[in-house]
């Protein structure tokens, strides 16, 4: 029931794509037919399946422009059960394009629409900034996860997408809940990080995966590779890490599921899915 999931956080730099792509393999290799969103102008988690810089066109920005069909820009990868639209840097100009449409904020959920019975499960990598990208993934979603390094500053990206989701629920009238908080580039022995993840564990309480994502230097070659982390290192931190963490996502995706299908059967059809959307997802 639960089918399009966005990784997303405001704030860079905190193991978003490398969720993004490995989360998706993950699943894959526990059979779920997957589809990959890229909609980051640098393309990076394209890049990471093995797609060369000057064949990342047509890409996500041409679907969404109107310029090329859905279809025609899913292609394989060489990966088992794993679909990819790429990003590239026709995404740049997004912020105009979309909001001289009409369904700017809607483009996405529209043209997912075509092909959504063709896959189990749909990821959406997003850009790290707020933008009607962003707006787009929210609106498609039907729950998403925050990756968050623990700093100083990681409940800072956390209270910045919060506010984003506040907004988009007041303007548009939906907005997806949160599948879970993931914690990432987890050094224990690292001075201070111990303290910000019983920060980010104290606030967020159950809505904080279990799993934490350690430091791993396997998760940042892998890309170079063209390859996730199951295939590059299958036997490291990463890849037991990242398994372990589709093995949560999957538990939440069954659990939120139920939840979010039964709310619908006692849901009038004429009222928006949105009140049945953020109920009991958003309270775990």
């Amino acid at each position: 029931m639960l089918k399009t999931i966005p990784v997303i956080n405001n704030k860079g730099g905190v193991g978003k794509t490398t969720t993004a792509v490995n989360v998706a393999a993950g699943l894959a290799r526990r059979g779920r037919k997957v589809l990959l969103v890229d909609l980051d102008s640098q393309g990076s988690a394209s890049l990471s399946l093995g797609v060369s810089q000057n064949n990342l066109v047509p890409s996500s920005a041409e679907m969404l422009f109107g310029e090329a069909s859905i279809d025609e820009v899913i292609r394989p990868t060489n990966r088992d059960r794993i679909n990819l639209i790429t990003g590239s840097l026709e995404l740049a100009n997004a912020d105009v394009r979309l909001k001289q449409q009409k369904n700017g904020p809607n483009r996405l959920r529209e043209v997912l629409s075509a092909v959504e019975d063709q896959y189990q499960t749909i990821i959406i990598d997003c850009a790290p900034s707020t933008s009607i990208l962003s707006v787009n993934a929210l609106v498609a979603a039907d729950a998403f996860i925050v990756p968050v390094s623990p700093s100083y500053l990681a409940l800072e990206g956390i209270v910045s997408l919060g506010k984003t989701v506040r907004r988009v629920r007041q303007g548009i009238g939906e907005a997806a809940p949160i599948l879970g908080v993931l914690l990432t580039q987890v050094d224990h022995d690292q001075d201070g990080v111990p303290n910000a993840i019983d920060q980010v564990r104290k606030h967020y309480g159950g809505k904080v995966f279990d799993t934490e994502i350690r430091k791993d230097p396997t998760l940042g070659q892998a890309p170079s590779r063209g390859k996730d982390i199951f295939q590059y290192a299958p036997d490291s931190a990463g890849a037991h890490d990242y398994g372990q963490i589709t093995d949560e996502i999957e538990e939440r995706l069954q659990r939120y599921g139920s939840v979010y299908g039964g709310l619908m059967t006692q849901t009038d059809n004429s009222k928006p899915a949105e009140s049945s959307r953020t109920t009991e997802a958003t309270k775990r």
